[in-house]
């Protein structure tokens, strides 16, 4: 049976693009072919058809070859997407087979134009005076994209969510007692955020993650969103056989062996062959390939092991019917010419979709990788591993990937990265421009140009004076570095990045939309600096997007649960960037979300650095809003390790010397420490000591947790859903249909009736429903038909 609908404010922003042209062509037979009379009688024609629209993406099309037939019948139908602004020329071509060469036995040009939309014509093409080819045409406009063009959440992420309320509205009446929801309004949206941080990351949401789920913290989350190294712990988590029914404790350990060994100590000659056999073949199918599918290669042997035929789409059964949480992931989009700190867009990763919410533009997740044009799959590839995804999410190490081969600095990367990034740039200022294959000019692929396995083994070989380097840097790093070093794969950004076909090619981009669209943009977004360029259009003409880490850009996943159309209402942050020492202030990341999440004219609460002075260094530091209900609560959990020192669990003290040995540990400070972002293999001890500092800072403070979702609840029990913008501003909003704009006032005004209704109500609480009720409605306000006069039947969203 299918759900009640619930209305959603942002349905009423169209989100529209032109729609593309199909051009079907079925080619029939042919008639009286003949390569001349004094050929003919030594051979019978082979014959076949080819078809090329070079303004088409996938233009080229020929039938099959039929042997000694002068009158030859094809039947076969093929079918081009073009841009009706362009000037499309169908050239066919009549050809005949032959062992060492074909032959043009004659040419022939159909201009699109002349042909009637919506109407099939049966036209002849003759060739040479003589021979004909019968073929049917028809052109028509696409009205089913295979995109989702919208700023609302998917059906599939909407249904989740209802499915997730129930579950966490009976987890907190279980955990809270009376102090927990009344009623299925009253139930907060919770999201957990991993920082990016590599290995350190991953090992610490590890020991996090074990925390929430012992305390049944994380049976009351609904959102998991990963950056870079929490992104690598998060999917391996959900592409395990046993998760959810295992907890992250019990799957600690086979995490612990998968990563006491170097990222590098995989790389054998025959790994290294079977990596480049596999980019190879992506390569000759079609795809865009660079260092981020090596990259990926690495991860996924580390961390997943024997499920490298993992895919993201495959975690849509772990949370079915909203049994764990929702895992999220990101990458950003970036230009090849601008930092990524100036110009980034944030692309989404769902276990359904994938996309960017500045253009409202989705595509299902398992078309990742796919081609399209217009809004309309082209050709469609197999969905990709789990690990090319994972090599994208945290391919910041790519970037250093030939100093990680040689420079045993016990630095972090973030800003390094980010200053090879700049330093990049201003390089490629002083070359000359390279010839950019991402033009449309001209759609004849230059995929099927891929560099052999000759040029492969070139880059392997090394100067003398690199040989006499080889004792010192060990067999493996120096083959490593024979192959790669003067790699085109590792020389510049295209390189270095993850690469894929644009899913937006061609689409009528004229507008992107803000992440709250209700709003307008900050007006800083103009003045130089970080993130100045975040509302520019980037040009849909280019074939490919570019995807790198996050991190790049800041170091938490803040972007992907301050979507308002999510309405989180506590985020629980654990940042495990790196600092200069034990003892420096924690708040670089966040403050950076904080920019971001101003400039958008998200509510996020300010973040008073003051509080370090005050308070000192601590494991949690939360942030509210002085005024704004509907701004998320913020609890920020730092990497530190003060009173772990002391207690093995909270309130249990440590006794015996192994034991205060076992946690006397700095994490920055000691210039050897095992937990830079450079180290990719943690032993056993190093792995025990952060996953149990982690789990102890986080059990430290269960109580503030707890505290915080009780605060979440009585929000939510004396404050009517937000408005999401005033009514006296619905004019001034872009929104293009009069009946959208009848149906935003009529939810806003139902809004403010309920709250009438709450400030008139003797306790201030909603009497709506019983723990069964699971329709989000707004209690006392008009069921659907009553508001729109169309009978729209739709549910109100109150979440």
């Amino acid at each position: 049976m299918d759900r009640p609908k619930i209305f959603d404010p942002f349905q009423v922003f169209e989100v529209e693009h032109r729609h593309c042209l199909i051009l079907t062509v079925t080619v029939i037979r042919g008639i009286n072919i003949t390569k001349g009379w004094m050929e003919d009688f030594f051979d019978t024609p082979d014959p076949y058809v080819k078809l090329h629209i070079p303004t088409a993406p996938e233009g080229r099309k020929k039938t099959r070859c039929i042997d000694n037939d002068k009158n030859p019948v094809w039947n076969e139908t093929f079918t081009f997407l073009l841009d009706y602004q362009e000037r499309n020329i169908l050239e066919i071509y009549l050809m005949e087979g032959n062992y060492l060469a074909d032959e043009t036995l004659g040419t022939t040009y159909l201009n699109i134009s002349e042909l009637t939309m919506n109407k099939t014509e049966r036209k002849k093409f003759i060739f040479n005076k003589v021979s004909e080819v019968e073929m049917e045409l028809k052109l028509e406009f696409d009205n089913t994209p295979t995109l989702r063009y919208s700023l609302c959440l998917s059906d599939e992420e909407k249904d989740f969510v209802q499915d997730r309320k129930k579950n966490v509205f009976r987890a907190l009446r279980e955990m809270l007692g009376k102090y927990g929801p009344k009623d299925m309004r009253e139930v907060p949206t919770i999201g957990v955020l991993g920082s990016g941080g590599g290995f350190r990351a991953m090992t610490g949401l590890a020991g996090a993650m074990k925390a929430l789920v012992d305390c049944k913290i994380l049976d009351s989350v609904t959102y998991l969103a990963g950056l870079s190294g929490s992104a690598w712990y998060l999917s391996t988590l959900y592409s395990h056989p046993d998760w959810p029914d295992k907890t992250p404790g019990d799957l600690l350990d086979e995490l612990k062996h998968n990563i006491d060994s170097s990222l590098l100590w995989i790389l054998t000659p025959q790994s290294i062959y079977r990596y480049l056999d596999r980019i190879i073949q992506k390569k000759r199918q079609g795809q865009p390939v660079s260092f981020t599918d090596f990259f990926g290669h690495l991860v996924g042997e580390t961390m997943l092991k024997g499920r490298l035929n993992a895919r993201l789409t495959d975690q849509q059964d772990k949370i079915k019917n909203g049994r764990a949480p929702m895992p999220l992931y990101t990458c950003v989009h970036v230009k090849k010419d601008v930092s990524a700190k100036v110009f980034q867009e944030w692309v989404e990763f769902s276990p359904y979709e994938i996309g960017m919410p500045k253009y409202g533009t989705f595509l299902k997740s398992h078309l990742f990788g796919s081609k399209f044009f217009m809004g309309k799959l082209c050709r469609q590839f197999e969905e990709p591993p789990l690990h090319f995804e994972q090599g994208i999410w945290g391919n910041a190490f790519s970037i250093l990937f030939r100093r990680l081969l040689s420079d045993n600095r016990k630095l972090d990367p973030v800003e390094m990265v980010r200053q090879e990034l700049e330093n990049e740039l201003e390089d490629s200022d002083k070359e000359s421009t390279e010839s950019d294959n991402d033009s449309d000019t001209s759609d004849d692929e230059d995929e099927r140009t891929e560099p052999p396995k000759k040029k492969m083994r070139r880059e392997m070989n090394v100067s003398k004076k690199d040989k006499k380097e080889t004792k010192e840097k060990g067999r493996w790093q120096y083959f490593i570095e024979g192959i790669f070093k003067g790699s085109e794969l590792l020389n510049n950004r295209t390189g270095r990045a993850g690469v894929v076909h644009n899913f937006m090619r061609g689409l009528s981009l004229n507008r992107n939309y803000a992440v709250s669209p209700f709003v307008t943009p900050g007006t800083s977004l103009t003045t130089p600096g970080a993130f100045h360029e975040s509302f520019e259009m980037y040009p849909t003409h280019n074939k490919k997007l570019y995807m790198v880490d996050g991190g790049l850009t800041f170091n938490s996943p803040y972007p992907l649960l301050l979507r308002p159309q999510r309405e989180v209402d506590l985020l629980l942050s654990f940042d495990f960037s790196a600092r200069p020492n034990d003892i420096s202030p924690p708040f670089k990341e966040l403050l950076l979300a904080e920019k971001w999440a101003k400039l958008n004219n998200v509510p996020f609460p300010p973040i008073d650095v003051s509080v370090f002075d005050r308070e000192g260094m601590k494991e949690l530091y939360i942030f509210r809003h002085p005024t704004n209900p509907h701004c998320p609560v913020v609890m920020h959990f730092v990497l530190v390790n003060i009173d772990f020192r002391n207690e093995k669990m909270p309130g249990v003290p440590r006794k015996t010397m192994e034991e205060k040995e076992f946690a006397n540990f700095d994490l920055f400070d000691d210039p050897a420490t095992p937990y830079s972002t450079f180290n990719f293999k943690y032993e056993h001890k190093v792995f025990d000591r952060l996953c149990k500092l982690s789990e102890y800072n986080t059990l430290r403070n269960i109580d503030s947790i707890k505290e915080c979702i009780k605060e979440c609840i009585q929000t939510r029990r004396a404050n009517a859903p937000k408005m999401p913008c005033k009514p006296e501003l619905i004019k001034s909003l872009k929104i293009k249909k009069p009946e959208n704009k009848t149906k935003l006032r009529n939810y806003l005004k139902s809004i403010e009736e309920f709250r009438k209704s709450l400030t008139s109500s003797s306790d201030g609480a909603r009497l709506l429903s019983h723990e069964g009720d699971v329709t989000d409605g707004l209690g006392d306000v008009p069921e659907c038909d009553e508001l729109f006069e169309d009978g729209d039947s739709q549910g109100f969203s109150a979440s």
